[in-house]
């Protein structure tokens, strides 16, 4: 299992899971984001689980939308 995250920064990683314990093993970065100020971000660099982990500190505000009858999380 493979799959591709959007950093905060910009930067695209490729991250792989081992199929059965579902543990990600390999984190690259696929492509550098235009406006990264990281320099450690590089393509090909391997990533620690902990630089892609969200920042703790980070408190997310939820957005709704409305079509008139209820609301919806965007």
């Amino acid at each position: 299992m493979s799959y591709t995250l959007t950093l905060p920064c910009g930067c695209i990683v490729y991250v792989a899971c081992h199929p059965i314990s579902h543990v990600a093993h390999t984190r690259i970065i696929e492509r550098r984001g235009p406006c990264c100020h990281v320099r450690r971000h590089e393509v090909g660099v391997r990533l620690g689980l902990w630089e892609i982990l969200p920042d703790p500190h980070h408190q997310a505000c939820p957005v709704f939308v409305s079509d008139g009858t209820r609301l919806m999380p965007v």
